[in-house]
């Protein structure tokens, strides 16, 4: 009760005490407070209302076993270690401390993470997950617009000098068919989308759906909900006993992102460049709608599972890599999902080769639109 007599004091540290117990109440009553240090205690039951002390610019609570919601502040500063809290997870409680205003959240470890809006959050979107189904809609509305438009380039630009029946020759088309096959893949699932077995489509389909689904296995471990115990989210930040400064310990620097690039590229760059070219060529005046259909089709799924993959692995690594060594393990990881399609295609040689023949381009079409 006699802290509340000290009405002018500005700096309140117990830190480290092994003080036990409730928080009084009546530090809420030291209009003057500008720093309030409680961590690395005993401290018990939830936070009392701090709205009486409007100058406070420091609140560390982490280390003890507070439990609830911490009182609203309307707190504006955005210094990492300003505002410390338990709000992490996994927490003591079945429930972990709930502090929206908080800058830092700790968890059961005396690990902590900074608490702020992610970039996407910025901009009014709450979660990767539905980021992710954004970023595929504006994908198919680019692309289907760059389609129309080579397509009415070449028909009414390119070609208004040259005779339909050039056009239409059996050897372009032909060189056409040969240079999608090998663009999309002589030996993954996904050059069924070339051919016109309807078995073909339905295998090339599931199989992205299976690499979708893999790749948002990840895209739920990269969400950065420091309240939700499921994520794969690394807290890399500490906060010392001895200091009131937090201090992020990941040893991941620019060299590891930059043989992440280096991966990406390598892996990635060649399917989104095929994919591009095969859109390209559904714009050509010189094959059939049904052709057309097939290579835009094939076109946009490749280019967008490798957007898709370079933009899962860029977040999955923003969230949980700590070290130049883990984001390269975590790259490899999530680009192997991007040869799910040659290891099935692979599988249904090995079982019926005569079967996957029928449902290709050489022996389904047999070269002819």
């Amino acid at each position: 009760e006699k802290i509340a007599d000290l009405s002018f004091l500005e700096v309140l540290d117990l830190s480290d005490n092994d003080i036990k117990g409730e928080i009084p109440i009546e530090i809420g009553l030291l209009s003057k407070l500008i720093r309030l240090r409680l961590p690395y205690n005993g401290f018990i039951g939830s936070m009392p209302e701090l709205g009486n002390s409007p100058d406070l610019k420091l609140i560390q609570l982490h280390g003890n076993r507070i439990s609830g919601t911490i009182p609203k502040l309307n707190w504006v500063i955005t210094d990492p270690s300003s505002f410390v809290t338990d709000c992490g997870n996994p927490s003591d409680f079945d429930q972990s401390l709930v502090c929206e205003e908080c800058t830092m959240c700790c968890n059961a470890q005396g690990d902590c993470h900074s608490q702020k809006e992610t970039d996407i959050q910025k901009v009014g979107i709450d979660d990767y997950t539905r980021f992710s189904w954004i970023f595929f809609a504006c994908l198919l509305g680019v692309l289907c617009a760059l389609a129309l438009s080579l397509f009415a380039y070449d028909k009414y630009w390119t070609n208004r000098h040259v005779l339909r029946e050039s056009i239409r020759r059996p050897s372009l088309t032909e060189r056409d068919n040969k240079y999608a096959l090998n663009a999309i893949g002589e030996g993954s699932v996904y050059q069924f989308f070339l051919g016109k077995s309807w078995l073909g489509w339905t295998i090339a389909l599931a199989t992205i759906g299976i690499q979708i689904f893999m790749l948002f296995v990840f895209v739920d471990g990269a969400e950065i909900d420091l309240s939700d115990d499921k994520t794969d989210l690394v807290y890399t930040w500490k906060c010392p006993r001895d200091q009131s400064n937090c201090e992020d310990k990941a040893d991941l620097d620019w060299k590891g992102w930059a043989v992440f690039a280096i991966l990406m590229a390598a892996h990635l760059l060649k399917d989104i460049i095929n994919g591009s070219k095969m859109i390209v060529l559904s714009g050509k005046e010189r094959h059939d709608r049904h052709a057309r259909i097939r290579f835009f089709s094939g076109g946009t799924l490749l280019t967008s599972v490798s957007l898709f993959t370079l933009f899962v692995s860029t977040i999955y690594n923003m969230a949980i890599a700590t070290s130049n060594t883990e984001i390269i393990m975590n790259s490899v990881v999530i680009l192997f999902i991007n040869d799910v399609d040659e290891l099935f295609y692979e599988t249904l040689v090995v079982i019926n080769s005569r079967w996957v023949e029928g449902m290709s381009w050489e022996k389904g079409d047999d070269g002819k639109d």
